[in-house]
């Protein structure tokens, strides 16, 4: 195995990359009995077979790796608790440490790197795990990753931005440098030492969740859209607002980051009704939606950059690099003081079973990683009858 980090690489030195899923299920399940699972999903994945490492050269690669170092603990804390004891502890990607895995009171907890996948790889993790715990036989599923080649053709930049790109790699060139896992080490202890995050989330029954569906539907547009106005329509200014898109262009199960994203920007009329608005909003969303210039832009982009300067995107986020070009950069791409406003990531209906023999999962909460482009970020998952919605946000 050697696949070469390209259109994810902006999540290599992030500093709060982490995935987070907790799954509900009807009745605990003894740890041995998740422990053993675990480790046989884990071996059916090849991504979680594998380690990172940076070349002289500045590129990094997915490689085989012998001695995976994904885990499965017991826990007594909380889902916040957990989140903070493990959010200022690095992911050793380079050991290959991509998933840590929890058997709570409150459920099964699993954290992934992003370099892991995107959130529908967890949720297909998950499903991996639950088949072997209840001794269902399941297929080896192989990585994939969305690199500049596997784009579609229709998604090709316009000759400006690889002039931009190209720009800005020649400025680069002046102070470039081959950031180490060491220098991923210092951003951590520099960035997590006065900050941790908090979650908030709110549950919506099937009354709830079918009540949201039929105003969306009345409104003409989609849960999505609704929700996003509902969030903008006490805030006087324009808010920009980021909306992770899946990016498989063939409906695979495998694992890793295969997510794009668009993002839209749009400010609440009072003078129009919440229908009008959200109708607004929805059409922002179906524009960028349905042009594959604009739903692949970033990952079409991000992949022309040097690799290295997209690494010090992520520590100067972290306040532990400096450098005109890159601090430049960063503000100009979202890195810096100005960030998304909102960030949204809606998996709509958990893409998984949720009756494994005599096993049931009653509902999943979801909390994507709060990244260096943006401060509120939320997660949006439905399992069964039940809609979990998870606020995101770092505090400095």
């Amino acid at each position: 195995m050697r696949y070469r980090i390209d259109t994810e690489r902006v999540d290599l030195f992030d500093v709060n990359i982490v995935i987070v899923m907790k799954v509900s299920l009807d009745r605990e399940v003894p740890f041995e009995d998740a422990k053993k699972a675990f480790d046989q999903a884990c071996g059916l994945h090849e991504v979680l077979n594998s380690r990172v490492v940076i070349e002289d050269s500045g590129e990094a690669f997915y490689v085989d790796n012998d001695e995976p170092h994904n885990s499965m603990s017991l826990t007594e804390l909380s889902l916040e608790d957990l989140i903070y004891e493990n959010e200022r502890k690095r992911f050793k990607v380079d050991d290959g440490e991509f998933i840590r895995a929890f058997v709570s009171n409150e459920g099964l907890v699993f954290m992934m790197h992003h370099l892991g996948g995107d959130g529908k790889s967890l949720l297909y993790f998950i499903e991996t795990f639950m088949n072997c715990l209840t001794g269902r036989e399941c297929e080896y599923l192989p990585f994939r990753s969305l690199a500049l080649s596997d784009l579609p053709k229709e998604s090709k930049l316009p000759f400006y931005y690889g002039l931009l790109a190209r720009s800005w790699n020649r400025k680069w060139q002046k102070d470039r440098k081959v950031f180490r896992f060491n220098d991923l080490d210092d951003a951590y202890s520099k960035f997590w030492k006065d900050r941790k995050t908090r979650i908030e989330t709110k549950r919506y029954s099937k009354d709830d969740l079918e009540q949201l569906l039929k105003n969306a539907k009345n409104a003409g547009v989609s849960l999505t859209a609704y929700l996003i106005t509902d969030w903008i329509k006490d805030t006087d200014a324009a808010m920009d607002v980021g909306i992770a898109v899946d990016g498989r262009l063939d409906g695979n199960r495998s694992m890793g980051n295969q997510a794009t994203g668009i993002s839209i920007r749009s400010r609440y009329a009072p003078v129009k009704s919440f229908e009008d608005n959200s109708r607004e909003v929805f059409k922002a969303m179906r524009r960028k939606l349905d042009d594959f210039r604009s739903r692949y832009l970033v990952l079409q982009f991000i992949g022309l950059l040097d690799p290295t300067l997209k690494d010090s995107l992520n520590l100067v986020h972290a306040g532990c690099f400096q450098s005109k070009t890159a601090t430049k950069i960063a503000e100009l791409l979202g890195y810096g003081d100005k960030v998304k406003d909102i960030s949204i990531t809606n998996l709509t209906r958990a893409d998984i079973q949720t009756e494994y023999g005599d096993l049931h999962i009653l509902e999943t909460v979801f909390v994507p990683p709060v990244v260096s482009y943006a401060k509120n970020v939320i997660g949006i998952v439905t399992t069964g009858d039940v809609m979990t919605v998870t606020r995101h946000v770092c505090d400095s």
